[in-house]
């Protein structure tokens, strides 16, 4: 292995790490959240991972990241914390799908085409609140209980989605342009 593939892989580990990390900190600590209804900019370092690192990577820092939030919250390790760790991966393949498709397609990347790159998060985030309702109804078969109260909450959902997804493809532009423009993303790109 030569040197340079050898950074790649450290940069590409730690920089996974550094979102990791930073995702559980976003959702612990600047989450509202009730049962049905959740404003966090957790996904922000997943979309952060998915246009630097890939897809594939943003989905491996949305499910770890998930999984330990999942089991350092209020209700730990349970036999449902498997369904509910794989809805933010959704996130990271369709914005890091669109991402590469960008690069090797059009020979540009998806912050420097920010109509693109907003419709890419609002889709990934209407996808991603789609497979977190399936997630619930999943969840309420698997515990017995009626889905019906949690539809009233799907269309606020849905919106706080967008909208959460618009500001941050808009935090996740002028981010990416500054990480490129000190260096920092060489070993990634």
């Amino acid at each position: 292995m030569n040197t340079n593939k050898k950074r790649l892989n450290i940069y590409t580990v730690c920089a996974m790490a550094l979102l990791i990390a930073m995702m559980v900190l976003l959702k612990k600590i600047g989450a509202i959240e009730t049962p049905y209804f959740k404003f966090s900019f957790s996904s922000l370092p997943v979309v952060l991972a998915a246009m630097m690192l890939g897809p594939v990577e943003g989905a491996i820092v949305a499910v770890v990241g998930e999984f330990i939030a999942q089991i350092t919250g209020q209700y730990g390790l349970m036999p449902t914390t498997f369904i509910y760790i794989w809805p933010p991966a959704v996130r990271a393949l369709v914005v890091g799908g669109a991402a590469v498709f960008l690069r090797r397609q059009k020979g540009c990347r998806l912050d420097e085409q920010p109509v693109v790159c907003y419709v890419t998060c609002v889709i990934a985030a209407m996808l991603t609140t789609t497979a977190n309702t399936f997630a619930i109804w999943v969840e309420s078969v698997f515990y017995n209980l009626s889905f019906t109260p949690s539809l009233f909450f799907v269309p606020a959902r849905y919106t706080t989605g967008v909208l959460t997804a618009v500001l941050v493809a808009t935090v996740c532009i002028p981010i990416l342009r500054g990480l490129r423009r000190s260096g920092v993303l060489k070993y990634a790109e």
